[in-house]
């Protein structure tokens, strides 16, 4: 968290002129934050298409360079003073830092930064461009004289040095930092030094090792300050006081806790970093699962409105939810959520002992809540309930969904089983469950224990080993299935010799034999081969697998359950070869067996593959 006051080593207020150059922020928090990740990947991009693109001067571009390489020569000192100007100014944000402000991290990350842009310019331009040797390079970039070089190195690393102290100077300062900029690229076209591309690519690489080395070192700055959170609650009618961070930070959000006239605060702040997370985070989970994660609202204000509505309808209907406060916005940059705290102690931190019936029972009646109120929770494990005297509470609403399907309903049940099984023993666990949700509940939720489809947290409760985990899901679908009084769910057997095994060996060889068969003589095919364009190989090689992505992607789309990407797109190259083996009946087989795996009941996963080939 930022302090409020910039002091010096001594501890004293530091002097207005260092309150004016940088940001009243501590070196103690430092964060890699999201825009950085998303900036970085930008630059990657947009750097390959320019330095492609090197060396191709366009009308449009010519234009632009001579409208300002043509302007009078009286004007040559001014900005031959405005092209030293830019160094000077990358120079001296360094030596102010280390020197004057004794800001020795700061100091460290800019010369970094400074260093690691030249060097990256001039291996772009050598070995990856190759316009110039390295020496003819290096004489350019020193000089006003020479024909343009790929990329411009001394913007390169003046905008690598400016945009490395963002975080960490004051906004005038961020202001001239980047207009000098836009004067230094004026100057290096006036001059003869480079191309609009060439400048192009410069900035593209600042840009690009600024958030380099933030990720790296960190960068101040990401959370809100107390002093701007307190006055966005007072704005909102809360006097909060006795602010400090929480010790446990969940992603995707900042927690502070605070007092005031009625008790203990918890506030809930997302501001541009943790928004910027969320989406990416639906982005990523929308790629590899059809589940696209938690719901993405337009603005931070209604994710937080949307999150307290949930709890408020969530505690209406009977579950033990901590009560809302206010929702709303903490300025033009966030959001917050403020709510009484549930004190107590985690589930996952409970030991065996304390686990009793009563609690049990307590657990499912809050879920039976929820499921009245059609919400989902999303992310119901031992880490978001919290066990107090007088019962459980459910916190961590930010996945939480409102919705009529009674399958995705059925996750929260299958996690938070899991979990207390872990706790109480699957016997325990199951009679409970069963005793408050009734047989069909328990009964829908059987194929979803899994690995696979547990989180992160759950599989790590119940065991420190793969096999320990699988095992323990064994024995908790047995006794679920049990008190259901149905079948335990077929899944996939593990054995160490078997007919099916036998049977995919033997496949396998004649998928091999089928494959030579289709190359030919070998001898036709390496001369064939030696006369091939790679290019042109590569591009058919890369085509011929994203016919498996894309029937993996239209797998995903039917069955109700979450598919992973990865092994959904390996399990469609796998059919191809299973094809060949036993055609049609080789791949359906392997599909059929892996949907199973992964939860879908037998006639759906047979369904899933026929509904696939008709739609493909």
């Amino acid at each position: 968290m930022a302090a409020d006051p910039v002091t010096d080593a001594a501890g004293h207020g530091a002097p207005d002129w260092r309150r004016r150059l940088f940001q009243p922020a501590a070196e103690g928090d430092f964060r890699r934050r999201t825009r950085d990740w998303v900036q970085l990947a930008v630059v990657a991009v947009l750097l390959v298409l320019a330095a492609h693109h090197a060396g191709n001067v366009t009308a449009s571009e010519r234009a632009l360079f001579d409208l300002f390489n043509t302007l009078p020569n009286g004007l040559a000192p001014l900005f031959r003073g405005l092209y030293r100007l830019g160094t000077l100014w990358a120079v001296g944000l360094v030596v102010v830092a280390a020197l004057v402000a004794r800001r020795w991290r700061l100091a460290l990350v800019l010369l970094i930064a400074g260093v690691l842009a030249w060097g990256t310019a001039r291996a772009i331009g050598q070995i990856v461009v190759a316009h110039e040797a390295f020496a003819h390079s290096v004489r350019i970039a020193a000089s006003f004289g020479g024909s343009p070089a790929f990329p411009a190195v001394r913007l390169a690393v003046t905008v690598a040095v400016i945009s490395a102290a963002s975080p960490y100077v004051a906004r005038p300062t961020r202001v001239f930092g980047w207009t000098l900029v836009l004067g230094l690229g004026v100057a290096a076209m006036y001059l003869g030094v480079t191309f609009p591309n060439d400048l192009f690519a410069g900035v593209l690489l600042g840009l690009g090792v600024g958030a380099l080395v933030h990720l790296v070192f960190g960068s101040p700055g990401a959370r809100p300050t107390i002093a701007r959170v307190t006055a966005a609650l007072d704005h909102l009618g809360i006097t909060a006081r006795n602010m400090r961070l929480a010790d446990r930070q969940p992603q995707g959000s900042t927690v502070l806790l605070a007092l005031d006239d009625d008790g203990p605060l918890r506030v809930k702040v997302i501001g541009s970093d943790e928004a910027q997370s969320r989406l990416l985070l639906k982005l990523w989970l929308g790629l590899l699962y059809k589940d696209s994660g938690p719901p993405l609202s337009l603005t931070r204000v209604q994710q937080v409105e949307h999150e307290a509505y949930l709890m408020l309808a969530a505690r209406q209907a009977g579950a033990r939810v901590p009560p809302v406060v206010v929702a709303g916005s903490a300025g033009p940059h966030a959001a917050l959520l403020v709510q009484r705290p549930a004190s107590g102690t985690l589930l996952s931190e409970l030991r065996p002992d304390e686990a009793s019936d009563d609690l049990l029972v307590q657990i499912w009646e809050n879920v039976a809540a929820l499921q009245r109120a059609r919400i989902v929770h999303g992310d119901l494990d031992a880490d978001h309930v919290i066990v107090d005297a007088d019962g459980p509470w459910f916190v961590g609403f930010d996945a939480a969904a409102s919705t009529g399907k009674a399958e995705r309903m059925t996750t929260d049940v299958a996690e938070l089983l899991a979990a207390t099984a872990a706790l109480a023993g699957e016997e325990r666990a199951v009679r409970a469950a069963t005793g408050v949700l009734g047989r069909s509940t328990i009964a829908a939720a059987l194929p979803l224990l899994q690995p696979a489809a547990l989180s992160p947290g759950t599989r790590h409760l119940m065991g420190n080993r793969r096999r320990e985990v699988v095992a323990r899901l064994e024995r908790l679908r047995v006794a679920g299935a049990r008190a259901a009084g149905v079948e335990p769910p077929e899944l996939t057997q593990l054995h160490r010799i078997s007919p099916t095994a036998a049977v995919m060996a033997i496949g396998a060889l004649v998928a091999v034999a089928a494959l030579l068969a289709d190359v030919g003589d070998p001898t036709e095919v390496w001369a064939t081969m030696r006369n091939a364009q790679w290019s042109w190989l590569a591009l058919a090689f890369a085509l011929s697998l994203v016919a498996n992505v894309a029937y993996a992607i239209g797998l995903q789309g039917t069955v109700p359950v979450r598919l992973p990407l990865w092994p959904t797109t390996e399990v469609q190259l796998g059919m191809s070869f299973s094809n060949l083996a036993i055609p049609a009946i080789g791949g359906q087989g392997m599909q059929v067996r892996f949907l199973q795996k992964m939860g879908v009941d037998l006639s759906s996963a047979v369904a899933a593959g026929g509904i696939l080939s008709t739609v493909g």
